[in-house]
């Protein structure tokens, strides 16, 4: 991969307005006795749900325009913030994309998800797998993996030494600086113009992982399982979207390919947040692929 209930409103607990959805947070049981924090909107019987899952030190937070354009168009929409992220609860140990593919499934009993499309991004393209491997696409209507590439374990530190080196360059960075790293990375995944209290909320997410368990997840993430095997098991409609900026981009194409039901499109002028930084593309590629519209990709 290189690279109570408390219903409230998306602007009491995040500090941002919602834009025309009325967004609600509340717990959910997840696996290992932790709750997992989720935001909803959209219609609870509707015809489709997504349920979408952020990426590496991410919250829901960062899938506000999703959570408001497609529940405005009758969907169904949860975004999570997967264990020891966002509002969910930190552990101190079992915090691998396999223990996050558990919270996954009891989000989606506890919350009886159906007619269902599951969305991971960047470090949620490796829980997407794990979440397959162990329970299958039987629930599922279709999935949606965005810019990156399950990962090969091991494999990748003698395939790219490079790569391997980098990601322990940033890691000591941001062992030592975590104020300082989540400034860098926030405006690294995100090229669009957006308001400095947008980044102030995203940073602040960002913080309330520990940045011991936060190295331990990147190295979970990315070096000590392949997941590759698991992309076989991946027997329903798969869209693959990526940036075109993407430096790894050739990757996650042939990961694409590799999917039984595999579809790939990429998306200009974005950074890793494709969807934050093309909101509108990104949603109707989202929804021409689930509702069949072959023009829209």
């Amino acid at each position: 991969m290189k690279l109570p209930a408390l219903f409230l409103s998306l602007a009491c607990v995040l500090g941002a307005p919602p834009a025309s959805a009325d967004i609600t947070a509340s717990y959910v049981p997840g696996a290992d006795g932790v709750r997992i924090q989720v935001l909803q909107s959209g219609p609870a019987d509707a015809a489709r749900t997504l349920l979408l899952i952020p990426g590496w030190q991410t919250s829901a937070y960062i899938w506000s325009a999703q959570l408001d354009d497609f529940s405005a168009r009758g969907y169904r929409v949860v975004a999570m913030d997967p264990r020891s992220q966002g509002g969910s609860t930190v552990v101190q140990s079992g915090n691998a994309p396999e223990d996050r593919a558990r919270d996954i499934y009891a989000v989606i009993e506890g919350l009886k998800l159906r007619h269902l499309t599951l969305v991971g991004w960047s470090q949620a393209v490796q829980d997407v797998a794990a979440y397959v491997d162990q329970y299958g696409t039987s629930g599922l209507d279709a999935l949606v993996l965005v810019d990156a590439s399950v990962s090969a374990g091991p494999a990748d530190v003698k395939a790219d030494p490079v790569f391997v080196q980098t990601v322990l360059r940033y890691m000591a960075m941001y062992s030592r600086d975590p104020r300082a790293y989540s400034d860098g990375f926030m405006h690294a995944i995100i090229s669009a113009p957006a308001a400095a209290t947008t980044f102030t909320q995203l940073e602040t997410e960002f913080l309330r992982t520990p940045s011991d368990i936060g190295i331990s997840m990147q190295m979970q993430d990315m070096f000590t399982v392949d997941r590759r095997p698991a992309l076989k098991k991946f027997d329903k409609p798969t869209l693959v979207i990526a940036s075109s900026q993407n430096p790894e981009l050739e990757t996650v194409k042939q990961m694409a390919a590799a999917l039984p039901q595999g579809r790939f499109v990429a998306v200009g002028h974005a950074a890793h947040a494709l969807f934050f930084d093309q909101p509108q593309e990104f949603d109707r590629l989202v929804e021409g692929f689930i509702t069949g519209d072959g023009s829209a990709l």
